[in-house]
């Protein structure tokens, strides 16, 4: 359980440092929330912003060749955000060899089509079973 431990701390870690240096470096303020009056607001490079968002199924945000027939269409319906799940056993198919190039191929479309992105991790479990771990 502690090696688990460590790979989500490691994890979290670099999305945080990651994303520090790119807003620092490109002088962009962080998402925050600020309060107005009796209403709180999400604010992102220093303008409200109202999340419109869809998520993926599970199996759809696992195949590079399928999110590329669909990226278009997301941005078409209206969205601005896109809720997609990434599962350990997809980055670390093999113990020790992390592959990033469904998550690099995520990013890289989510800024071309100008979409917020939010990450539902799975680790180990969902929906009380353990089917994301590798092999």
């Amino acid at each position: 359980m502690r090696k688990k431990f460590n790979i989500y701390v490691l994890f979290s870690f670099l999305l945080f440092i990651s994303n520090n240096l790119v807003y620092s470096q490109n002088n962009i303020k962080l998402p925050n929330l600020t309060k107005n009056g009796n209403v709180t607001q999400l604010h992102v490079n220093d303008k409200p912003f109202l999340i419109l968002a869809g998520e993926l199924g599970n199996s759809s945000a696992s195949d590079i060749n399928y999110l590329a027939t669909r990226w278009k269409k997301i941005k078409e319906i209206g969205l601005n955000t896109l809720l997609i799940p990434v599962y350990w056993e997809l980055i670390e198919p093999e113990e020790g060899k992390f592959d990033y190039s469904l998550i690099d191929s995520i990013i890289f479309n989510a800024r071309k089509y100008n979409l917020k992105l939010i990450f539902l991790w799975f680790g180990s479990w969902k929906n009380s079973m353990s089917c994301y771990v590798p092999s």
